[in-house]
């Protein structure tokens, strides 16, 4: 019961429609193993990481699809850059169009995109070339945040440690106090009787 009301305050997890409430709760369960949060504010470092750590892997998963996203036109413009002499931009244009998303799912589109760049010394990692570098203004924002999450979650890290080091010296001083008698009398003081004159 208690753990419920502890977990009752903390934020809902941060999850987007397309994102696993379970993965989430795997992720924060391996992370209490982990730290083995005491008490409601080491649980709330704990949550507070472990949303840091899902947003960075959410954007580090957005680097990747962002690239692969930007296959296509990459594709499709490295066609049109390498067309064969005496082509008119229309139809360069629209065969690379064909072309290019043929190549996701054919074979021989495959064959015919790889012996093209290959006249060019060219392979496959051309348009993975393509593609970053037309992510590449969105990927350094991407990289900016990351950089600023994993800031953010080395500080929540450290503050555990803090709050941990701070409570044992809390507690070495109050137990120093009681055994020195300066808390806690053992012996009870005798009755002072007010005199009235």
């Amino acid at each position: 019961m208690r753990r419920r009301n502890e977990l009752a305050l903390l934020p809902k997890s941060p999850l987007l429609i397309t994102e696993s409430a379970d993965e989430f709760d795997t992720l924060r369960d391996a992370f209490e193993r982990e730290i083995k949060p005491r008490g409601i504010i080491e649980q709330m470092y704990v949550h507070d990481i472990c949303s840091i750590v899902w947003e960075i892997l959410r954007l580090r998963r957005c680097k990747v699809v962002i690239i692969n996203s930007a296959y296509y036109s990459a594709l499709e413009d490295l066609l049109v850059q390498l067309r064969q002499p005496g082509q008119q931009d229309f139809s360069a244009r629209d065969g690379a169009r064909k072309l290019a998303h043929a190549w996701f799912t054919d074979k021989e589109a495959q064959k015919r995109v790889l012996e093209t760049l290959g006249r060019f010394n060219l392979d496959e990692s051309a348009i993975e070339a393509k593609a970053i570098r037309a992510s590449s203004s969105v990927l350094e924002l991407l990289d900016r945040m990351l950089t600023s999450l994993e800031s953010r979650r080395d500080k929540a890290l450290g503050c555990v440690a803090e709050y941990r080091a701070s409570l044992a010296q809390q507690l070495r001083e109050s137990a120093d106090r009681i055994l020195d008698g300066k808390v806690l009398r053992l012996e009870p003081e005798p009755n002072k009787r007010s005199t009235v004159a």
